[in-house]
């Protein structure tokens, strides 16, 4: 009884979906981060980088807001990796053939993101409106390739 328990915790682990990217290190916080550790399913995963994206966007907006522009290409990229490494995750785990509504809210959110950051580009000193630039149009790729998903299921 106890080796076919032993077999089946064993198999269990193995089959366990995980997340398939990894991110650097500042992207999540501890909250995120155990979430995440416990989060099996990539839809509850998707939650979580919807809840990270939010946070670092209510960051930027509180730097904007500030005038303190020098945190800006820190949590650009952040933010862009955020979604790069989202990305890669849904692509590879998300087999539901529904619409995902964790996918439809999170590429809501990073739609509204990014119009909220083309009005902070129009403040942004000269030398940074190309690293916005950059940005913006990374992640309107990768909003893009998140219908691609939704849609085509």
């Amino acid at each position: 009884m106890l080796l076919s328990q032993l077999a089946l915790c064993s198999i269990m682990a193995l089959v366990q979906v995980v997340p398939a990217a990894r991110f650097a290190d500042g992207i999540f916080n501890s909250e995120e981060k155990e979430r995440m550790d416990r989060a099996a399913k990539v839809e509850d995963r998707i939650k979580i980088y919807e809840a990270a994206s939010k946070r670092l966007n209510r960051t930027m907006e509180l730097a904007v807001a500030d005038g303190d522009f020098s945190k800006a290409p820190d949590i650009l990229k952040l933010w862009i990796s955020l979604l790069s490494g989202s990305l890669e995750d849904i692509e590879e785990n998300l087999k539901t053939r529904k619409k995902s509504k964790p996918l439809i809210r999170y590429e809501i959110q990073v739609r509204k993101a990014i119009t909220a950051l083309q009005e902070f580009r129009t403040r942004a000193p000269v030398e940074q409106q190309d690293l916005f630039d950059t940005k913006l149009a990374q992640a309107e790729k990768i909003r893009k390739r998140f219908v691609e998903i939704i849609f085509k299921q």
